[in-house]
């Protein structure tokens, strides 16, 4: 369906195309309430937004792609917006912003006064439902990734995160751990619960204690601050709910004293670029960030030439990147021992 035009709502409005344009432009001070009132419900009706950045130019190829990200100061979405950068052809502009939860309408319909052809939204969406409406209206196509639930409404991107979950858990348990911890934010967004699901739900496969879980700022700060609380507990391996906490919690513990790992192990989530650079170097669970951009332009282009294709929701592996700052604990450590004593001492008696 075709976007209406400024000429479409004045006819509809019954007003010239210079009125609309001045009240849409929020020049309407010589313009009566009732008349202001209609000409933007007309306008919100046909879904139509004024482009403050020269309309006149829609007839150029270059097409202009939003991302909506949480925060520019996260390794994460930094190299999120390095590979959307590196994948995009050159008829493609982009426009990043940063956008709180509670902001994002506002600034999603700022990017479509400024004539914005899609989005990629990494930030988590409070109301998929009326957000999805008012850009199908706006003809607006978009792709989400998995800070949200997959709704069913437009193309979703998102890795395995029930399966990192796992794969924290499970390498934890082989190196003997039986005492675990968890750290993660306040508010957790969706695909933060699921991480905590798989790594707890494998514990209970294997029939071992629920994980203590504790709360904190989701910055390295954050972790760096709730080492105090760690420290009175008796866990000895951490699972952090991203680098970032992981992080502020390794440095905390060395300025406690503590060695990592043979007194705590501590195990992060996304392999951020840092996590390899850190002493000791990090254990975490990689995330593709690489193909998570790649895959969520490729979707929005194929959207935009085919908006009515069929949706995809493509899931992304998480792979387990082992490097110092997980090892045995010491009750593995004799079960070992005990083991080779087992094979040892019958023969040391022949």
């Amino acid at each position: 369906m075709k976007k209406g035009s400024i000429k479409d709502v004045a006819r509809e409005a019954g007003e010239s195309v210079t009125t609309v344009s001045h009240i849409l432009n929020h020049n309407d001070s010589r313009f009566s309430a009732t008349t202001i009132k209609n000409v933007h419900a007309v306008s919100e009706r046909l879904g139509y937004a004024p482009n403050k950045h020269a309309k006149q130019l829609r007839g150029s190829k270059i097409q202009t792609i939003g991302v909506i990200l949480p925060s520019l100061t996260n390794p994460f979405f930094s190299a999120l917006m390095q590979s959307i950068h590196d994948h995009k052809p050159s008829d493609v502009d982009l426009c990043f912003l940063t956008s709180t939860a509670t902001d994002l309408y506002d600034n999603i319909k700022h990017l479509i006064e400024r004539g914005i052809d899609g989005l990629i939204i990494a930030q988590y969406i409070s109301s998929p439902d009326v957000l999805n409406n008012y850009l199908k209206k706006h003809h607006v196509p978009y792709v989400v990734l998995d800070q949200n639930e997959h709704q069913g409404y437009t193309d979703f991107v998102r890795t395995n995160e029930y399966q990192g979950g796992q794969l924290a858990a499970q390498h934890l348990i082989e190196l003997g751990h039986n005492n675990m911890m968890i750290v993660a934010p306040y508010d957790m967004m969706a695909n933060m619960s699921t991480r905590v699901a798989g790594f707890v739900d494998t514990l209970r496969t294997n029939q071992l204690p629920e994980p203590q879980i504790v709360h904190t700022e989701l910055s390295k700060r954050g972790g760096l601050t709730i080492v105090d609380d760690i420290m009175v507990q008796s866990a000895t391996a951490i699972f952090a709910i991203n680098d970032e906490l992981a992080i502020g919690i390794l440095r905390g513990l060395i300025e406690h004293g503590i060695s990592i790992p043979k007194d705590i192990s501590l195990i992060g989530y996304d392999d951020i670029d840092y996590a390899a650079y850190v002493t000791p170097p990090l254990t975490t669970v990689a995330q593709p960030i690489t193909d998570i951009g790649k895959t969520s332009l490729t979707l929005l282009l194929q959207r935009l030439q085919h908006l009515d294709k069929t949706i995809d929701m493509i899931e992304l592996p998480t792979t387990l990147k082992i490097r110092a700052t997980t090892g045995y604990h010491l009750s593995n450590y004799l079960r070992i021992f005990r083991n080779i004593l087992i094979i040892v001492m019958p023969l040391a008696l022949l």
